[in-house]
């Protein structure tokens, strides 16, 4: 059948951070008055998000929208750093809304234009990620919220990927059968194990290469 729908995964694939997480998270601490070192930040987020062991599949929607994970991984880096910061909550809510501020996520190049020939030669667009509802407010800072029909995202669901079951969300919401929607990401791992799991095409990209997607398209 003929590819309708095209969907992406968001960081790594549609956006990238302008700066590394460390130093956000040094960023946010000189407003209660410490000062933490960014590279060491870095390292230390980098150790632990390796080791983080990411949520069970549930099923329906997260009930904290997977906040509770991402203050257990703050913690985490900041103990790893040697580090401790008092009032921590306040410290968490903080560095938690940097991650939705305009400037702090941008497109990788190419991806606008990607977008929106997809969208003028009539392919129906949307997103599936590892992610919280904070990805609504990035993309609408970098206007292209609008040119997707549906944001699949794991907290939403219940499932994350490489799970199929997030896959099939994003069939079901689209209706469309499974031939006919190509999902597009950067991870072997999470996009192409979890597409196939559920009986969906993936191509891994670099970025948005229209050219290279195109072929696919018309391959499919």
């Amino acid at each position: 059948m003929k590819i309708k729908v095209v969907t992406f995964d968001a960081a790594g694939t549609l956006i990238s951070l302008t700066e590394a997480p460390g130093k956000t998270y040094a960023d946010a601490a000189v407003q209660f008055g410490f000062a933490l070192d960014p590279t060491l930040m870095q390292k230390s987020f980098q150790r632990v998000w390796k080791s983080a062991k990411r949520p069970a599949d549930i099923l329906g929607p997260r009930q904290d929208d997977g906040k509770e994970w991402w203050r257990d991984l703050v913690y985490s880096t900041l103990q790893h750093a040697g580090y401790s910061i008092e009032p921590f909550t306040q410290y968490f809510e903080a560095v938690y809304s940097r991650f939705t501020e305009a400037g702090v996520w941008r497109l990788y190049p190419g991806v606008q234009e990607a977008l929106t020939k997809l969208h003028q030669a009539n392919f129906r667009l949307g997103v599936i990620s590892n992610f919280d509802r904070r990805l609504y407010l990035i993309l609408e800072h970098l206007k292209i919220l609008n040119l997707f029909e549906h944001i699949v995202i794991s907290s939403e669901v219940g499932a994350e990927k490489p799970s199929g079951r997030i896959f099939e969300e994003a069939v079901s919401r689209f209706g469309v059968s499974k031939d006919e929607l190509l999902h597009v990401g950067d991870d072997p791992l999470l996009d192409t194990a979890g597409a196939q799991a559920a009986g969906i095409k993936c191509l891994i990209l670099d970025h948005a290469d229209i050219d290279v997607l195109f072929r696919a398209l018309n391959y499919c």
